[in-house]
């Protein structure tokens, strides 16, 4: 049979195992080898898990399927997590967050995420790279780059990441931090993947790679044993290329005692129908990346533009009703005396809940934030090479002290401007439930500020050199359903999503 594992999704897969038309081992080795193909280009893997290890349990999860012990819809279905989230050593892999000072250090135990993943018959296949620790150490780093992956690079673009002339975010950059999570479902390495995000990081890669994410409600996704932010923003989230997959997923990570979920799962919400689904979109003029953060190309920003107006028509075509241009109050609401407040809370906590995440391990040089800061000093040249060299969010978070009135304030700030005055202001005085917009914009700051959940709707390629761009979507608390429930519709609705086309001189590549 002709399996394509660029466009295969795990209900697809699943079929197929069903059907007896293809084993999980089967479904191991091809993946394996998608990765040993691409990966010397792509670099979106740091590590694959031992052969032996995933084949031996494919091999038992497929004589489970044979006695007709089923686990669920993911059993014996491949998956990438990223490499910020812990796996005991027992899986044969590091957990390092993209750091070379955590390489070998070894969690006493499988984050939540990850034993719910296995307990689902999943089969984790390797880690997934990153931006270094998820993005928090240093300022104008290119997204993508870990001293232990290296240069995640796209799937779709032409040329590859233009670290002379691009910004860090620019049109060529995979975006980030779940970069390579979002780049190995692109190209066919699974069919899903785990990211995680603080402010933007499973909704701006997968916006760049044409993945359906869902940041979910703060909080209802165990965050225990993944390397932290600050548990205040951090959530897991899946990282697909279909709404029901995304559904899937949730259906596994959630906790059930901190949510209400649908009856019959978040499954049963992707039903592609719009009812229900009332919608305010904001001026993409306005809602849009800094030059700075992406620098302009010519014709891209236009397309962007034109293909983002042409979504807001086809969405109030097909929703139950549309709000245009809703006056949302922008991120710079969330300054306290010339900084952002979010900015301010993540270098406040990064410090103790790093520490917190280190006592849980065993076999590391470091324990603590100055120990990370002086390791990377003293191991410069890979830590902070020429073209990275900056851990100053680092060494302000050493340096931060903040009083706890001022850090309460802060908080107070936050969700006052992302919910009173910000999401739950625009719901109540337009009668809408989503708020769409361009997917690199300010709402994935409003999903951080209010805990609400966010997710990505795919729209369009660039003509100039082929990465995607597209729609972010934020609901209120616990609308997680209502989200996957518009993402399948979007689906229904719109063209198939493309997968990448990956060029030959990658196979095999030799960096």
């Amino acid at each position: 049979m002709m399996l394509d594992l660029l466009t295969a999704t795990a209900s697809d897969l699943q079929d197929l195992l069903a059907s007896q038309q293809l084993r999980s081992v089967d479904l191991v080795e091809k993946y394996r080898a998608q990765i040993d193909t691409y990966d010397g280009y792509l670099h979106a893997v740091i590590q694959q898990a031992p052969r032996d290890l995933v084949l031996s349990r494919a091999m038992a999860l497929d004589k489970e399927r044979q006695e007709g012990k089923l686990r669920g819809p993911l059993h014996g279905i491949p998956i990438l997590v990223k490499d910020n989230i812990a796996t005991h050593p027992s899986l044969g892999m590091d957990t390092t967050a993209g750091s070379l000072a955590l390489k070998g250090s070894k969690p006493r135990q499988n984050a939540t995420v990850v034993q719910q993943l296995l307990d689902a018959g999943a089969i984790i296949i390797g880690k997934a790279n990153l931006s270094e620790l998820s993005y928090y150490k240093g300022t104008g780093l290119a997204c993508g780059w870990s001293p232990v992956g290296g240069q995640t690079q796209s799937a779709y673009v032409r040329g590859g990441f233009r670290l002379d002339n691009d910004s860090f975010v620019g049109h060529s950059n995979t975006s980030g931090s779940s970069s390579g999570s979002a780049v190995s479902v692109a190209a066919g390495y699974a069919p899903f993947s785990l990211g995680s995000e603080t402010e933007g990081s499973l909704i701006s890669p997968s916006n760049r790679a044409a993945l359906y994410t869902l940041k979910p409600t703060m909080s209802i996704v165990p965050q225990a044993g993944v390397i932290p932010v600050a548990k205040l923003f951090d959530s897991v989230g899946p990282m697909t290329k279909s709404a029901r997959d995304v559904a899937l997923l949730m259906d596994v990570l959630v906790n059930p005692e901190l949510t209400q979920i649908p009856e019959g799962g978040y499954v049963t919400a992707a039903t592609g129908k719009w009812n229900g689904i009332r919608i305010g979109t904001v001026d993409p003029d306005v809602w849009g990346y800094e030059a700075e953060a992406r620098r302009p190309q010519p014709g891209a920003e236009e397309q962007m533009l034109e293909e983002t107006r042409s979504a807001y028509t086809k969405l109030q075509e097909l929703a139950d009703s549309y709000q245009h241009h809703v006056p949302l109050i922008t991120e710079e609401a969330f300054e306290i005396d010339g900084k952002n407040a979010i900015m301010t809370l993540l270098s406040h906590f990064i410090r103790p809940e790093f520490a917190e995440y280190m006592s849980t391990v065993t076999d590391s040089p470091i324990s603590t934030m100055e120990d990370l800061i002086e390791f990377n000093k003293a191991h410069a040249e890979v830590e902070l090479p020429a073209e990275n060299p900056k851990q100053d969010l680092l060494e302000e978070s050493v340096s931060m002290n903040l009083s706890e009135a001022e850090v309460e304030a802060a908080i107070q700030h936050v969700r006052d401007v992302g919910r009173t005055r910000g999401i739950d202001k625009i719901f109540k005085e337009f009668n809408v439930n989503v708020i769409v917009g361009p997917a690199e914009s300010g709402l994935t700051g409003f999903a951080s500020a209010t805990g609400y959940p966010i997710a990505t709707l795919p729209l369009g390629y660039l003509d100039f050199n082929g990465r995607p761009h597209g729609l972010a979507a934020i609901a209120g608390p616990h609308q997680d359903a209502l989200l996957i429930q518009l993402q399948s519709a979007w689906e229904a609705s719109t063209a198939p999503r493309k997968p990448p086309v990956l060029q030959p001189e990658w196979a095999h590549y030799q960096s």
